[in-house]
């Protein structure tokens, strides 16, 4: 079954003027995003063509970051094919703001038919951007969405004509949440709006006119297993993609599969319905304060051991997930069982699939964790 990188074998070879524009695209280009592009920084307003690009591109090795080669892979395919290699890229942004607890990167680019496509990077491997997307349970708006809107608003005053807008995971939020608080007349330019796999939008942003105005070309697309995307208060109308992967790895959407100009359908699993009928159990019963009490407990765990990507959690850092245990004893009981549960079933889903991922001591330590968080334990039947 192919995926978006034989789609691009396949379609590369096609103009826009011949082959329209379709959601495997717009995948595509939420998908090339997450490649560094510090070349472009100082590129400003003008903006360089892909294919001009490419060449002047040294990519720096993300740390612990094992998605990097598919990234570098697709950047390099997309700057040889005729649809993709004169796009013109401009307004990179890359930033990181550790006190607010904000990470934010986003691209535009200039396409051949006349339209301007934004794209919003998903979370990273960094501990900042992974709190942030847990602020989102609790806070009405955080700093990379309000900085999303101002981007998407600003690529709308420097470029007329088609947008489209989309992005893969946090990204995916940061898309329908720019295009859904966009000023009317920004809306009224927009194409399409894809959230690949994106966390949901907040009450307020849901019931609101900005939302019903796009929802006309607003497009979700989960993978079968998925977590990330049934997040808070998901789009209504989703499609779900089949992947080759398993469990919380389908979140790679370089997994997912494509048939012809569309995305092949699938079906969700049990786990991705249980995991969602408890996420959204906990979410209304939860106030935002308590919210914000499980967040920065978790955190301040995450953080305590002074790593500041997902990376340095393994290895011997590893261990001082069963810190977890301890830093939730100060939560009320019901929160706590919540939170062992959660803890549990994320473990639960990943462990059948970590054998081959991490090293012997890493395993040893997982199944110790696992043990703990029985209820027979001190798990979540103790709470």
């Amino acid at each position: 079954m192919a995926n978006m990188m034989d789609y691009l074998a396949w379609r590369g070879d096609l103009s826009l003027a011949v082959a329209p524009w379709c959601g495997v695209d717009s995948l595509i280009m939420a998908s090339f995003s997450y490649n560094v592009l510090s070349c472009l920084e100082a590129a400003g307003e003008e903006g360089i063509r892909l294919c001009d690009m490419a060449p002047m591109l040294d990519l720096p090795q993300r740390t612990g970051n094992v998605y990097f080669e598919q990234w570098r892979t697709l950047l390099y395919t997309m700057a040889e094919t005729v649809r993709f290699r004169n796009m013109k890229v401009h307004h990179y942004i890359d930033a990181i703001d550790t006190e607010r607890a904000m990470q934010f990167s986003a691209y535009a680019a200039d396409m051949e038919d006349g339209s301007t496509f934004v794209a919003f990077r998903g979370t990273d491997s960094t501990l900042v951007g992974w709190r942030e997307d847990f602020d989102m349970s609790y806070e009405t708006s955080v700093p990379a969405q309000e900085n999303a809107k101002k981007f998407l608003e600003m690529i709308a005053s420097a470029r007329p004509g088609k947008l489209r807008v989309s992005g893969h995971s946090k990204g995916g939020n940061l898309a329908a949440y720019a295009a859904a608080h966009a000023a009317p007349e920004v809306q009224a330019r927009i194409d399409s709006v894809y959230s690949f796999d994106g966390p949901g939008l907040d009450d307020a942003t849901m019931a609101g006119e900005g939302y019903a105005r796009i929802l006309p070309v607003m497009h979700s697309v989960i993978p079968q297993a998925s977590v990330v995307g049934l997040l808070m208060n998901y789009h209504a109308n989703y499609t779900v993609v089949k992947s080759l992967s398993v469990s919380l790895w389908q979140h790679d959407a370089f997994k997912w599969q494509v048939l012809g100009t569309d995305f092949v359908a699938g079906e969700r699993t049990t786990t991705s319905l249980l995991m969602d009928e408890t996420l959204h159990e906990w979410l209304k019963a939860c106030t935002k304060d308590e919210r914000k009490e499980f967040v920065e407990a978790l955190f301040d765990v995450l953080t305590s051991t002074d790593a500041t990507t997902l990376a340095q959690l393994s290895g011997e850092k590893l261990k001082s997930a069963a810190m977890i245990l301890a830093g939730v004893r100060s939560m009320n009981p019901e929160m706590r069982k919540m939170f062992l549960r959660l803890i549990g079933m994320f473990l639960s889903m990943t462990a059948a699939n970590a054998v081959g991922m991490i090293g012997e001591k890493q395993r040893d330590v997982l199944s110790d964790l696992l043990n703990k968080l029985k209820p027979e334990n001190g798990g979540e039947g103790k709470g």
